[in-house]
């Protein structure tokens, strides 16, 4: 706090301001010599924190620089930045034009298609049974803040599928091809 506001007088920052809950809910460790990762128990070692079972959904590979711990939806997530050598990736494949439409997701100029993934419908009917019941509550009482987390778990679902479909569709695309043009 203090280093916040000599900071602030010597104008080389705004004006301090504290994190509000709800938003942007993260922290970082920064020294990688605070953090210990065990990862065939799957458990890692924070400050503070102490020791901490996690779900491991890929090996961590090179030495770890940074943590950040975030928490989204209801759920606490820990992201671990590593620094490791990698080789040159030779390319496969050869180049291809992308043309980004509506009713197709996208159209390769090699004549391959990729249809959207449209998870909004397949949610819709559950997210407007959740809206409807939000509608009824008492504004800012416990059983409306029950309703907007339920809604908030619906949009979350929705948002992962399509930043999964987009990630898969974009590492088929780059995998099988030397140069991309869109």
């Amino acid at each position: 706090m203090e280093r916040a506001y000599s900071n602030f007088f010597a104008k080389r920052a705004e004006f301090p301001r504290f994190k509000k809950k709800g938003q942007s809910d993260s922290f970082r460790y920064l020294d990688p010599k605070q953090i210990k990762l065990d990862q065939d128990n799957r458990r890692l070692f924070l400050p503070k924190l102490g020791w901490l079972h996690y779900r491991k959904s890929r090996d961590v590979l090179g030495m770890v620089k940074n943590v950040t711990v975030s928490q989204s939806c209801g759920k606490w997530f820990v992201s671990i930045q590593t620094e490791r050598e990698l080789k040159q990736p030779i390319p496969n494949g050869d180049a291809v034009g992308i043309d980004m439409g509506v009713a197709r997701f996208a159209t390769l100029s090699d004549g391959s298609l990729y249809v959207p993934l449209n998870s909004f419908k397949r949610h819709q009917d559950r997210l407007r049974k959740a809206q409807q019941s939000m509608s009824r509550k008492g504004k800012f009482g416990s059983n409306w803040k029950k309703g907007k987390s339920r809604i908030q778990k619906i949009r979350t679902r929705i948002g992962n599928a399509r930043r999964d479909d987009l990630h898969k569709t974009s590492t088929t695309i780059s995998q099988n091809h030397a140069v991309v043009c869109i």
